[in-house]
């Protein structure tokens, strides 16, 4: 199952890979949620928990868990417009379904896939396209009742990831997946609500070897995570970057497990 909305720095075109690569677990816990590909793409475990600290994404999951039909009528009615992805910059709707209604135009109709202010996304040569732009978005309103349902048991939270961590890292029985956003260094940019500094991401790090649960991070091949993690195990992955002016990227997989059945090649194609 594909993510009915796209977020910058998602595993929507690796997300089936990781899954392959997930140990045997019964608890499933997700500090930085943003598209949630990698759950949707994994069967559903006895515990599942998602969390971002950023409260209108969040407010999305819960309205589409909660109120997935209603949510996905007015998806429906919504155009491809300039002047709709601009209305909803603002997200500043009356309730939460009409805030919801606009994180689900920003990371649809928006340049950046993010829910920063961005550029209107649209095709204007017809030959440099396989289908029209409202093909594309059908394709994301008809993820949206399917996505409900598979996180009608999800647990939905809004907090700092490091009391996420905390809280579930505890349990060797859990596994925690963490795609935090990108080092600067590795990328161009900021694209993340709330972004994450290299202090930031050594506090993570060390929360994170602390952890008795198993831990899978996803993130660029940097520097900075190659001190962090150095007696990690480390899986390469095949990954495009979401920006066209950045190169492909190296995405990489550290954890304190051995993971799947991919350990002893190295990289996956």
């Amino acid at each position: 199952m594909k993510p009915p909305i796209q977020y910058f720095g998602a595993k929507g075109n690796i997300a089936e890979k990781i899954v392959a690569l997930l140990p045997e677990h019964r608890g499933y816990i997700e500090p930085f949620a943003g598209s949630l590909a990698v759950l949707l793409a994994k069967p559903a475990s006895k515990i599942e928990v998602v969390n971002d600290l950023d409260h209108r994404l969040m407010t999305f999951w819960r309205v589409l868990r909660d109120r997935g039909p209603e949510l996905a009528r007015i998806a429906e009615m919504t155009p491809h417009s300039r002047a709709e992805l601009e209305a909803a910059e603002s997200l500043s709707g009356a309730g939460d379904l009409e805030i919801a209604r606009q994180v689900w135009v920003l990371l649809t109709q928006g340049r950046s896939r993010t829910l920063k202010r961005t550029g209107w996304r649209f095709y204007a040569d017809p030959n440099g396209t396989s289908a029209s732009f409202q093909t594309y978005m059908d394709a994301y309103r008809e993820r949206l009742l399917p996505a409900a349902e598979r996180i009608r048991a999800v647990s939905l939270e809004c907090r700092p990831a490091l009391e996420i961590i905390a809280q579930y890292g505890r349990f060797e029985d859990n596994l925690l997946y963490i795609d935090p956003p990108y080092v600067h260094n590795a990328r161009r940019g900021a694209r993340y609500t709330h972004e994450m500094s290299d202090t930031d991401h050594r506090e993570l790090a060390d929360a994170l070897k602390h952890c008795t649960a198993t831990v899978m991070v996803s993130g660029y091949q940097s520097r900075l995570y190659d001190e962090l993690f150095p007696d990690w195990h480390q899986v390469d992955l095949t990954a495009q970057s979401g920006n066209s002016l950045e190169r492909s990227a190296h995405e990489v997989i550290w954890s304190n497990r051995e993971v799947g059945n991919f350990l002893d090649l190295g990289e996956i194609a």
